[in-house]
């Protein structure tokens, strides 16, 4: 084997490792970053990529994973000095601009926060996480017509995203544009009916002077309800009944309870009567084990007065519950 042979073997197996570690790397950062991050194995994941970065400096991903690790484990210090570095390694990468931003909010750094925000969508507009997060920014700082701006172009690119229609109904609200904000909380609703931002919008709408959705108690469970409204016959609406359905399956599960069903009809004391008998029908038939003993009725031909944000409404036909333990 000649001199130019043996040079060129060991040039071909120089190549052959280095790419075999630039294989390594690759997986690393691609299959095994989000592994670790899936798993919630965040120590473990921190471990290894620290140990990679020592042995291979210059490798962005081993960066901008142990950022990402050390947001989960809520230590933003060390998360943003790892998603510096990998912001210097790899300017264009999008992600890691937009979890620095997110390490700067941790750190309560809303000036840098919102610079990385911007970057990344200067990278990609259309990047969903960088917009939201870029109107959380201004919802933040009290900018409210701003972060409101902000959210509409969040909601142009995913309609029904639940923080942006919440907030953007908040930045509403904080500006007092009231019929904007009562059609804004209603649109949340429509969408998002159920859990912790439900019963807080629904508080909001209420105090706006919108009552398509209530705030009720199934013995000490608050709950939604869309506002139960009748068709021409007298029957319950069918937009309504998932509501009632969802009521019937607590008592069912709750057989201590006794619900009162109350309705208003101002000047049509008959009419609120028979409202209430068509709740109390549409809740027996929906509840397993329910009888109407559990579900007294109580109607009044008068407008319901409702307290909420330090006003008294009035609300001319309406149907609501009370709960009672026995």
């Amino acid at each position: 084997m000649n001199k130019k042979t043996v040079i060129m073997v060991a040039l071909a197996a120089t190549l052959a490792m280095a790419g075999c570690a630039t294989m390594r790397q690759t997986y690393n950062a691609q299959v095994r970053g989000p592994w670790y991050m899936n798993q919630g194995k965040y120590k473990e994941g921190i471990a290894e990529f620290d140990r990679e970065l020592r042995e291979h400096p210059g490798e962005p991903g081993a960066a901008y994973w142990l950022g990402r690790y050390h947001l989960a484990l809520n230590e933003p210090g060390e998360a943003v000095s790892s998603l510096e570095q990998a912001v210097r390694q790899t300017p264009d990468d999008v992600d890691a601009h937009f979890w620095l931003g997110v390490g700067y909010w941790a750190l309560g750094d809303q000036d840098r926060e919102r610079s990385q925000y911007e970057q990344a969508l200067r990278l990609e507009p259309k990047h969903l996480a960088a917009n939201l997060y870029l109107a959380h920014n201004l919802l933040d700082r009290g900018q409210w017509a701003e972060a409101a701006a902000q959210y509409d172009k969040v909601l142009r690119l995913a309609p029904e995203q639940p923080e942006a229609l919440y907030d953007r109904a908040l930045a509403l609200d904080e500006m007092h544009r009231t019929d904007e904000a009562r059609r804004a909380w209603k649109t949340f609703l429509d969408l998002h009916p159920e859990g912790g931002m439900a019963l807080a919008a629904t508080d909001r709408l209420n105090a706006r002077g919108g009552f398509e959705y209530r705030n009720v108690y199934v013995g000490q469970r608050r709950t939604t309800i869309k506002a139960v409204e009748f068709d021409s016959k007298g029957r319950v609406s069918a937009d309504s009944l998932p509501s009632l359905e969802m009521l019937a399956a607590m008592l069912s599960n709750r057989r201590d309870i006794v619900l009162h069903i109350v309705t208003y009809a101002e000047g049509k004391p008959a009419l609120a009567k028979a409202r209430a008998q068509a709740v109390r029908k549409e809740l027996l038939a929906a509840g397993d084990g329910l009888d109407a003993g559990r579900l007294p009725l109580s109607w009044f031909g008068s407008a319901e007065k409702v307290a909420a944000g330090g006003k008294t409404w009035r609300v001319r036909q309406s149907v609501n519950f009370v709960t009672q333990v026995r």
